[in-house]
């Protein structure tokens, strides 16, 4: 399946059209998801399944209390908190 940029993101229509003009945008964007594509894979492969598993749950968490409004402080140590439970996994 070929797929399209937005795909996986919309740009805003003014961006869109200034991003046409520049040379070689195109490819320079194909190298670099296909680096991010190739690092993603090695991170699959480095970590186990349960290691992932606590590391999506530690950014869903993030971002619910993200959205709750909980400010930095308490971020960072709900933070320390997950970092001492996926080590421990680990």
């Amino acid at each position: 399946m070929n797929a399209t940029l937005t795909h996986f993101m919309e740009l805003p229509a003014d961006l869109s059209e200034k991003a046409r003009t520049v040379p070689g945008l195109q490819e320079r964007l194909l190298r670099f998801i296909k680096m991010e594509v190739a690092m993603n894979e090695r991170r699959q492969q480095r970590y186990s399944p349960e290691a992932l598993t606590l590391v999506k749950r530690a950014r869903a968490l993030a971002e619910k209390r993200k959205a709750d409004g909980i400010d930095r402080a308490e971020g960072m140590m709900a933070f320390e908190r997950n970092f001492s439970v996926i080590t421990e996994a680990l």
